[in-house]
């Protein structure tokens, strides 16, 4: 019975380490864990199996999740500056498709998007707030801004072009010097 909880124990550290999912590397520890505190009490070792039970399980798998979904948030300003009503049902639809697709990219990459939708030009957005991507949409174009240092913007760049039927403007926002990174 122990070579088979030891067995399995090192299946799942391996698994742990080896998954491309942050929930299920969790996961896979969470079980680990459960096993190591089993191997402890075939090992005659209750009160360790009890606090390895207690601290390697519930507390640290509670700790992870808090701090994946804290983490895991993308955020983007999406500055709308449509002024003629007859383009207001349009300036509508391109937006909830961008959203939709945008979402659609980030729930690949097991992240959040975090909308906020704001009156507030480019300039005022990237002088004052912490983002990852800048959309400002107005009566003639959409454009989408994002920074060099942000990894994902690339990917959703492209996802864009691969999925889209409508033309959107794409600019990177160069990083002075001793500017920190997004």
């Amino acid at each position: 019975m122990l070579y088979i909880v030891l067995f399995l124990m090192v299946v799942f550290a391996i698994a742990s380490i080896q998954t491309n999912s942050l929930r299920h590397a969790v996961i896979y520890l969470c079980v680990f864990s459960l096993l190591c505190s089993f191997a402890y009490v075939l090992y005659q070792a209750p009160d360790v199996a009890m606090a390895e039970a207690v601290i390697g399980c519930t507390l640290s798998t509670v700790l992870y999740l808090v701090a994946i979904k804290k983490y895991r948030v993308f955020r983007v300003y999406y500055s709308g500056h449509v002024t003629l009503l007859e383009k207001q049902p349009e300036f509508n639809v391109l937006k909830n498709n961008l959203t939709t697709m945008m979402d659609n990219f980030l729930r690949e990459h097991e992240l959040e998007l975090d909308l906020i939708d704001t009156k507030e030009t480019f300039d005022e957005i990237h002088g004052n707030h912490d983002y990852d991507v800048i959309v400002e949409h107005d009566n003639k174009s959409i454009t989408m801004f994002g920074s060099q240092s942000n990894y994902l913007y690339d990917g959703l760049v492209t996802y864009l072009i691969e999925h889209n039927a409508f033309d959107i403007d794409y600019e990177y926002i160069l990083e002075e010097e001793g500017d920190e990174l997004l």
